[in-house]
């Protein structure tokens, strides 16, 4: 049989292309340190690799939002730490203040001014910011400071009841807040109560101002409790001469409590046993117009917020002037306020002993994905990490063989007929 040089030429091309291609992937998997450099080297194995990096990066991320949760929940853990030891130093100052036969008007303003700045403290507390600046209290509304007003009118809560949840597993997810509402908002009052509010609907601007509200006549709110109150403005030429005026009435049935009362900024006021002072200019009605006056709004309630509790005791240690009455509602009032602090420690002491177990899950599950990691990582190496001492044999087998079939070929091509001459 004749084999043509040109055969001759193809057939020591391919085996030196292959030796040659075998000699370089070798020395590729020696540099990466990897068995497998394309799903052709081995199919099975290269979907398994696949599937065992997307299982440690979902691993990795879940690890990652298990910091953030364990992030946020100490920093929660912290602030309502900070609260219970601000409640306590209340408790304290309730107690010293029941001593009314000792303590003079003065030495009760005094705690008022404390009660004022540990006020302060707790609104603090509640407004407290994360590392990227959400309120931490606010719900699902974390971009809005939870606690907004003053000392002077109350606060109002702005947040929502929603609870941040991280996922820290293909089937967990976890929360990593707790909403104020929760916690600082609806604290079961220690009695029948009331919560007093603007119409936001409000004409006036700025809006007219309602102070918290005292229950100076429990007894007589009782009686009227569960009723609220409306207290709207009137037309000035409802009264003579015109004048700012007022009509308070029942919100269910429309029933006047007080009809035309005439409206003294800061004034006291006192219906059923509920006693508010209004501030401001106020809106009034005007029917030619089609305009409704300003209201204010006494709900019956059957929680205080905290908050509202500690600006309670400081009016009440403000408002003390050593007479019988005086020690009568300052009586009343201090036993209110432990009783509604004993309340709003019970609230934050259930979200802190919920905390607690919020981390023990994250524990756990940290441990859980360690574990995993581990051992994907084992298969992983398993799977596509180079054996470097076979690799280093093969390598030199290959190297020898490319060399032979370049040897050979060299010897090959210098046949000729002449040569035999």
């Amino acid at each position: 049989m004749r084999v043509s040089t040109l055969s001759i030429y193809n057939l020591a091309n391919s085996s030196m292309s292959e030796a040659n291609q075998a000699l370089v992937r070798t020395q590729e998997q020696i540099s990466t340190g990897k068995r497998i450099l394309s799903a052709a080297d081995d199919p099975v194995a290269a979907t398994r690799i696949q599937q065992l990096n997307r299982n440690i990066a979902s691993v990795d991320q879940f690890s990652r939002n298990i910091d953030i949760a364990e992030n946020n929940l100490a920093l929660e853990e912290t602030s309502l730490n900070g609260a219970t030891n601000l409640l306590q130093r209340i408790q304290e100052l309730a107690v010293q203040a029941g001593n009314t036969a000792v303590l003079s008007p003065s030495e009760y303003a005094s705690l008022a001014d404390e009660v004022n700045i540990r006020l302060d403290e707790l609104v603090g507390i509640a407004n407290t910011q994360n590392s990227n600046g959400d309120y931490i209290f606010a719900g699902f509304k974390s971009d809005n400071q939870p606690f907004t007003g003053d000392s002077s009118n109350g606060y109002q809560f702005n947040g929502d009841e929603g609870q941040l949840r991280i996922k820290i597993d293909n089937s967990t997810t976890i929360a990593s807040n707790d909403s104020a509402k929760a916690i600082f908002v609806d604290v079961p009052s220690d009695a029948n109560n009331v919560a007093t509010s603007v119409n936001p609907s409000n004409r006036s601007n700025p809006s007219i101002s309602v102070s918290v509200g005292n229950i100076v006549d429990q007894e007589a709110y009782d009686e009227f409790y569960p009723e609220d109150i409306i207290i709207q403005f009137n037309e000035d030429a409802n009264v003579s001469p015109d004048a700012k005026n007022f009509t308070v009435t029942e919100r269910s049935t429309g029933k006047v409590i007080a009809a035309d009362q005439l409206y003294t900024p800061g004034e006291t006021l006192t219906y059923n046993g509920v006693e508010l002072t209004i501030t401001g200019n106020p809106a009034s009605a005007d029917s030619g117009a089609g305009l409704v006056g300003d209201q204010v709004f006494v709900d019956s309630a059957d929680t205080q917020d905290v908050i509202t509790t500690l600006l309670r005791f400081r009016d009440a240690l403000n408002g003390y002037d050593g007479s019988a009455e005086g020690v009568a509602r300052l009586e009343s009032s201090v036993g209110s306020t432990i009783n509604n602090l004993r309340n709003a420690q019970a609230s934050i002491s259930e979200v802190v002993s919920s905390i607690g177990a919020r981390n023990n899950v994250l524990e756990s599950t940290r441990s859980l994905h360690a574990d995993t990691n581990l051992a994907s990582k084992e298969l992983l190496s398993n799977l596509s990490d180079l054996d470097f001492a076979e690799a280093s044999t093969r390598l030199q087998l290959e190297s020898f063989i490319l060399q032979a079939a370049q040897a050979s070929f060299l010897r090959v091509s210098e046949l000729s007929l002449i040569n035999q001459l």
